[in-house]
This record gives structure tokens, sequence and C-alpha cells, in this order.
């Protein structure tokens, strides 16, 4: 067994989305030769709101073995901008927070002590220091001051490393005005990027688009590692059976880039044209109520359709695999103005093999993935949309059987594969 370090922010019992990434390689690496051993921060605490990620956890360090792979949880101790967030919230000492915020990103471009989770990287390096048998480190971002772990450990030992980007950094098409201060940060961190990652032997990215795109910036080689599903986790909701009402259900974020409009326009139409089947019709947004501003969003679209919408405070993996699995439609909305962002929702879509409308659609990664599965359906506009929708609920109200989807094209998506895409990447350093 090659021995791999992974070193990430996020893992289980992490309860986020970003968890699942690194979760994926750890449970397959061992299959495809290699010994993962992820070194990452405490996550005591549930996260049911951004103020908890923020929470001090853990009080030492906890060593947990599995049959596939090895975790070092380390305690995590927030800064004094962390400590003021997890007390008061975003809606207090604000201006405190963002001169705090100012002063930590400046910082952590000279020196690990102004990153509050320094201490990954100080037992990262006793670690390979101790094990002279660690053939390979990969680094998963963000957040993105972790790639400079990344660096200084290659400066000491020449280990090569794997730069991941979850999403790009400053290369990213989806970043509000900085204003003057921002431009300074962004200037810093644009060096700190390129230098960080010039020590990588390459930087994997979770589409062709974002590879291509980082890959370029860096001037190193980009290669594709999608975020994909667990089979595990999806096969024993595959024969659910589907709720009562027609029902579409959007799972996850949504943020100001997606047009949320464009669906919810067309849906209210869509309502309105079955008015004599309105009791029959749902909209479901699992988990929204974690971010207020954007459940008061929907809310605000959804004026005079009350009835025909359910929102929810966040709630369990398990709850949301089993409403999206007794669906009639999963929607994902595609970010505008910018490309390769395919979101880890749609992999689960997928692997669920349920019908999915993309709307309005990317031109990019989401339209080609699902153009391409034989249960997807692509809107441009408000028309299309709702074109698909009075199809969709015809069959609904004719007891039509559903398709089903290609097994073998879903199977492409999972977890597993695209571990066997890392490991091939590994076998290369």
């Amino acid at each position: 067994m090659k021995k791999v370090v992974i070193v990430t922010y996020f893992f289980p019992p992490c309860n986020l989305t970003a968890s699942q990434r690194s979760l994926g390689w750890a449970k397959y690496l061992k299959q495809e030769g290699f010994q993962p051993i992820i070194i990452t921060r405490n996550w005591e605490h549930h996260i049911n709101g951004p103020d908890d990620m923020h929470h001090d956890s853990g009080k030492e360090l906890q060593h947990e073995v599995n049959p596939d792979y090895e975790v070092y949880y380390l305690p995590f101790r927030g800064n004094l901008r962390d400590r003021l967030y997890a007390k008061y919230g975003k809606n207090k000492y604000n201006l405190i927070r963002k001169v705090l915020s100012f002063i930590e990103l400046i910082g952590h471009t000279f020196t690990n002590k102004a990153i509050p989770f320094s201490n990954i990287h100080d037992f990262t390096e006793n670690y390979i220091q101790e094990n002279k048998d660690v053939k390979a480190l990969i680094i998963t971002g963000n957040p993105f001051e972790i790639f400079r772990f990344g660096y200084l450990l290659n400066k000491k030992f020449n280990i090569p490393w794997i730069a991941d980007y979850r999403d790009d950094w400053n290369t990213s098409e989806v970043n509000d005005s900085r204003g003057f201060l921002g431009g300074i940060i962004e200037k810093m961190q644009q060096r700190d990027e390129k230098k960080w990652v010039k020590t990588a032997n390459c930087i994997t990215s979770i589409s062709p688009y974002y590879a291509q795109k980082i890959g370029d910036y860096v001037q190193k080689e980009g290669h594709v590692l999608l975020n994909g599903f667990f089979e595990e986790d999806v096969n024993s909701y595959l024969h659910e059976t589907p709720f009562e009402k027609f029902t579409v259900v959007y799972n996850g974020m949504l943020y100001p880039s997606q047009e949320i409009e464009v669906f919810l326009t067309a849906f209210k139409d869509f309502v309105r044209k079955n008015e004599q089947h309105r009791n029959k019709i749902s909209l479901k947004f699992p988990g929204i109520l974690f971010l207020k501003d954007v459940a008061a969003r929907v809310s605000l679209l959804m004026k005079g359709f009350e009835d025909v919408l359910e929102m929810t405070e966040r709630i369990s993996r398990t709850e949301v695999l089993k409403i999206q699995a007794k669906s009639h439609l999963l929607l994902m909305v595609a970010h505008k103005g910018a490309k390769g962002i395919p979101s880890s929702k749609i992999y689960e879509y997928l692997g669920l093999q349920k019908t999915v409308m993309i709307c309005p659609s990317d031109n990019d990664i989401l339209e080609q993935t699902f153009s391409a599965y034989n249960l997807g359906f692509v809107a441009h506009n408000e028309e299309e949309a709702e074109v698909q929708l009075m199809k969709l609920f015809n069959n609904y109200l004719d007891r039509n059987i559903p398709i089903k989807a290609d097994e073998n094209y879903v199977a492409s998506f999972s977890r597993k594969h695209q571990t066997k895409v890392l490991a091939d990447i590994l076998r290369k350093l």
C-alpha cells in the first residue's frame, strides 16, 4: 500500500456537502492500492447554521482507524473573529469582524499563525517527518489558505502534492465587487495562489472548464475530478414510492447568481393553467431555511402560491435523499454568466435516477451532463420550462410508467469511479 496523506478542512462527521468529496477518496483509495490518511479539524458540533462553524470544537487529538482509512481530528480554536461570530452571529460587531478578517487575510500571506487551523499544518509536518513512507499529499480547498500548507510541506520534504479545487479561487467569475481594501487583498491572494500552487505537481477540479482555467492560471496541468455520488447512499432509495402530489424539489444552496426567477415564473404560470389540479402540485425546498435571506427571496417570488410551496430548516441527509427519491422532478439552476459549476447535488440527482430539469441552463457542464442523460431536460427560458412541466404533469395525471435511467451512464458519476480517476493521477506523480 502506498501511503497518501489527505489534508482537508471538511470531513465527516461534518454534515456539510464539502466533506463528501474527501470521504469518497478515503473510502475507495485502498481498493486502488493506496492507504489514505486523513488530517482534518474536529467537528463535534452539528452544523445547523453558518454560526456553528466558528465554535471551538474538540479538546484533544482524536485518532480513528477505519477498515479503509485513518483519520486524525485536531482541536479547533477559533480566533477573535470566530468567537465574535459564534457568540453574536453576523448581525453584531460587523465592522470589528471585517477588520479582523482583513488582518487575517493579510496575515496568512506571511505566517501560519494568522490561520486559526494552523495546527493542521503542524500535525501534518510531524506526521510526514515520522512516517517516511508517505508517498504523496492531497490538499483540498477551500478554505484556500490551506494550500499554503502544501507549499510549506513541499518546500521542507520535497513531497509531491495535488492542489484540489472544489471551487475556483482568484479565477472565480461570480465574485462580487470588493472595493478598495478588497482590491488590495485580491492582489495579495492572486500572488499567494500562484506562489503556493506553483509547487504542486498538478491541480484537480470539478469540471473540464475549471481544470483548464485554473491550470492555465497557476501554470500547472489540470485534471477533472468530479464530485460524484455514493452508490451505497442512494441504492436503498431507488424504489421509493413517489409523493401523492406532483412534486418538484430543489435541494441545496441558492446564490444570487442563480436565476431561480426563471423557473419560478414558469412554475407559477404552470400552476395557474392547472388551477383545477392545484391541490395535486407541490414545490419543495428542503433545508433552504438554513439561510434566512435566501428563503426570504423564494418566499417573495412565490407570494400568492404559499399553498404549493414547502420550505424546511436544515434536515438530515437521509431525509433529503428520501424527499428527492420520492419527487417527480428534481431542479437544478445554473449560475448566470459562469461556466464549469456543476454543483455536488447534480450527481446525487443522477444517482437517484430521477427526472431532472436544468433551468436556466449554463450552456456548459450542466447542459452537457443532462443532455446525455435520458431523463434530463434543459430549459433555457420560462417558455421551455413551462412546456416541460406540462408534459411531466400530464404523464403524472395519466399515470404513465416512468422511463428508466441509463444505468451505465449513471455509474460513471459514482464517487467510486471518480476515485479510480484520482488513483490514476496519483500513479503518475
